[in-house]
């Protein structure tokens, strides 16, 4: 039996995975697919296909099984592609989380813990905070309210303008460090760890960026897109034509939401911080609370620990 120790903190508990709100937010995203797939399949019930059109409407044998092998082709490599992306992203974020932890280190170790220096530190490590924020902003296009004022606090108490963007705080970050190595608080090597830091911070941003802006093809989308639907309708009308139909329209919804399931994973940076995104709002909130304190009104802003609702 494992006892703790009196007074320990215990470690964090091991997230849930809710298979019920996965699949609500699957099926809200995917409502006006499922209204078309509702149409077309009692269109298809009702349909009745004479025997003079029946090798005309329908796909049957090698046809049908070699259409079946492409669209198996480009939906797994699609959806490999998108959790790539997702995955990637979940990475670059883990990378800034650790950049930040090393960034406090680096200032508690290179300024005095006293007087000047130990403001300096602070407005710093606030600046630090400050900018993972307003990347979390930038990545999703739009920002939380209580999120936003919170971020509009820590401007104040840094003496930076409620309206400061992202490479302006970079820039304000780099020149913070020319006055510490000017000033005499930081030697050479001091000022070359935080460029170090800086660097690869940036280079973190810069992944992050890239996959924002460049999506897949919007083309390649729209034709996998519609040779799955093409092919599930086949399929449907196949199984309906032999008295199948509940195994017909079972096909169909697996691969249309096999799909949608890639399209929505391929974005990593969704607006409704479903489980289709990464946790960027969570992370953040780590990010301050290590850095600023768990006390920070940044480190206490209500997010969900549960991967299936990460907002």
């Amino acid at each position: 039996m494992v006892q703790s120790a009196p007074n320990a903190i215990s470690p964090p508990k091991l997230a849930r995975r809710n298979a019920g709100r996965v699949l609500f937010q699957l099926t809200y995203r995917m409502r006006w697919d499922l209204a078309v797939m509702a149409v077309m399949c009692v269109i298809g019930l009702m349909l009745r296909i004479s025997p003079q059109l029946k090798n005309l409407v329908l796909m049957e044998g090698a046809s049908l099984t070699v259409l079946g092998i492409a669209v198996s082709v480009f939906v797994a490599f699609r959806n490999t592609q998108a959790i790539n992306r997702w995955w990637e992203s979940r990475i670059l974020w883990g990378s800034i989380v650790n950049l930040s932890r090393h960034w406090r280190d680096s200032l508690r170790t290179l300024l005095a813990s006293q007087g000047d220096a130990a403001t300096s530190q602070q407005q710093l490590v606030s600046l630090q905070v400050l900018l993972c924020w307003l990347l979390n902003f930038e990545l999703r296009g739009y920002w939380r309210t209580d999120a936003r004022q919170a971020v509009d606090t820590l401007c104040t108490r840094l003496a930076l303008p409620n309206e400061l963007g992202l490479q302006q705080g970079l820039l304000h970050k780099a020149d913070a460090i020319a006055r510490l190595h000017r000033d005499g608080r930081i030697n050479d090597w001091g000022r070359d760890a935080l460029l170090r830091n800086c660097e690869s911070f940036t280079n973190a941003l810069g992944g992050l960026q890239r996959i924002r802006n460049s999506p897949i093809p919007p083309t390649y989308d729209v034709f996998i897109r519609l040779i799955c639907w093409f092919y599930g309708y086949a399929q449907f009308l196949n199984f309906t034509n032999r008295g199948d139909a509940w195994e017909g329209l079972v096909l169909f919804l697996g691969f249309v939401t096999a799909e949608r399931v890639g399209a929505y994973v391929e974005n990593p940076f969704d607006r409704d911080g479903s489980s289709f995104c990464v946790p960027m709002d969570s992370v953040c909130t780590t990010i301050s609370s290590d850095l600023l304190g768990a006390h920070d009104p940044l480190a206490q802003l209500p997010i969900s620990r549960d991967p299936s609702l990460w907002s």
